[in-house]
């Protein structure tokens, strides 16, 4: 029974190093990683998930121990990976809580402010919507499984005996950013049109009929042709979800893959 509790230092070193990553993952996910849930849940959460993965990894090969100075890079590598896996997970729900934004500027409601303790700063209601509905979207297709199986993975494709980190995959995060505004203008897209047209509309009656204040009258007809529209172009926004998360899962293992 006390060979159970008889660790190497091998052992002890390798834990410590996927633990590292695990940390690093956990505070930056989306979900678990915002500031409403507590750190120690947070802390609880990547040592049970460490203590599950560290028994099917290959950490035999790792060439330094506790006396050396190279478990430093090793450390450091082990967080970046991890800080950049949380941070690509939760770019879907970042570009879904940007079209909510681009939205609410369209209506002209961006000034209705709600503070938003997911995201832990204040936000629009069309973005809380968007945001919820994202959530729903993202459990209700086993996204968590996707997100934690590419953790998973990570640790194949940037095993713990790298000694450092190849960023030639990086030169293309840039035109990743441009894929994801792209996808997010998209969603926002029928509201954007549709309150262009019911702008050019409400100016043409306004010389019409100069009678009319379009200052006051406008933007309850904007917010309520705006709801319309959301409403009957919530099944595009459910299609671009799913365009969405497929963008940002391939990126992030094509990403792994050139660590």
């Amino acid at each position: 029974m006390e060979s159970v509790y008889n660790f190497s230092m091998a052992e002890i070193l390798a834990f410590a190093l996927v633990l590292l990553r695990m940390v690093a993952f956990v505070v930056t996910m989306p979900v678990i990683g915002t500031a409403v849930v507590p750190a120690h849940v947070k802390a609880l959460f990547a040592l049970s998930m460490g203590i599950v993965v560290f028994p099917i990894l290959h950490w035999q090969k790792i060439p330094v121990d506790f006396e050396s100075m190279m478990i430093v890079s090793l450390a450091v590598k082990e967080v970046a990976v991890g800080l950049f896996l949380g941070f690509i997970a939760r770019l879907f729900f970042m570009t879904v809580s940007m079209a909510g934004q681009i939205m609410s500027v369209s209506l002209g409601i961006s000034s209705a402010q709600l503070f938003n303790p997911a995201m832990a700063e204040t936000s629009t209601a069309f973005d809380q919507i968007y945001l919820t509905l994202a959530s729903m979207f993202f459990f209700s297709i086993n996204g968590h499984h996707l997100l934690f199986s590419a953790l998973i993975d990570s640790f194949r494709l940037v095993p713990l005996q790298n000694m450092g980190l190849h960023f030639m995959g990086l030169q293309d995060f840039g035109a990743i950013v441009q894929k994801v505004m792209g996808v997010a203008v998209k969603m926002s897209a029928p509201l954007m049109v549709s309150i262009l047209f019911m702008n050019v509309a409400v100016a043409v009656i306004g010389r019409a009929v100069p009678q009319i204040n379009i200052l006051i009258t406008s933007m309850p007809v904007n917010i309520l042709a705006g709801l319309m529209v959301t409403i009957v172009s919530m099944p595009l926004l459910i299609w671009q979800m799913h365009d969405l998360l497929e963008l940002t899962s391939g990126q992030l293992f094509q990403i792994l893959k050139s660590l």
